[in-house]
């Protein structure tokens, strides 16, 4: 396993919860997308989740932002943004997808959206576009522009529900 899958599966477990990395079992990888599953004290956990592959960013050992999609039993489709950085303390951050943006809420290097109804229209926009466009300040440093591909959202999404019998 190589250091950037190790990173964005510590990344992502970081935002899901609080889990070792070797404990996730993963799905599939489709695309830049790795889709997992595990279990915790709540029951079973899966998410799916990508790192950006295009920044404006010139400072190459900041690490990229990620995104990912959690599952868990009480608040499935839940979206979040993963920041190595770390945000800026009481910042916001922003996505977009073709037309439609979104806003966030930060806390220390992760991201929410802000209720269920935009967990639930970021998603429906992810499986329809083509890459999402995040826009954040990092603790340190300029402003940022992270672009994730959205190539393979969809399989992962796929086997993410039927992991977790989410039904769409």
């Amino acid at each position: 396993m190589d250091k950037s899958r190790i990173a964005l599966i510590a990344a992502a477990l970081l935002a899901a919860g609080s889990v070792q990395a070797d404990e996730a079992k993963r799905l599939l990888t489709s695309g830049n997308w790795e889709a997992y599953v595990y279990t915790d004290a709540s029951g079973k956990v899966c998410y799916a989740a990508a790192r950006a592959t295009l920044s404006n960013d010139k400072d190459k050992d900041r690490g990229a932002t990620a995104i990912a999609i959690t599952h868990r039993p009480k608040s499935p489709g839940e979206v979040s943004l993963i920041a190595p950085y770390g945000f800026k303390k009481e910042s916001d951050a922003e996505i977009q997808i073709g037309g439609m943006k979104h806003t966030f809420f930060t806390k220390g290097g992760s991201a929410w959206a802000k209720d269920a109804a935009a967990d639930k229209a970021i998603i429906g926009a992810m499986a329809k576009g083509k890459e999402v466009v995040i826009k954040a300040n990092p603790a340190k440093g300029a402003a940022i522009s992270d672009t994730v591909s959205l190539k393979g959202f969809s399989d992962a999404l796929a086997a993410i529900d039927k992991a977790c019998a989410v039904k769409r």
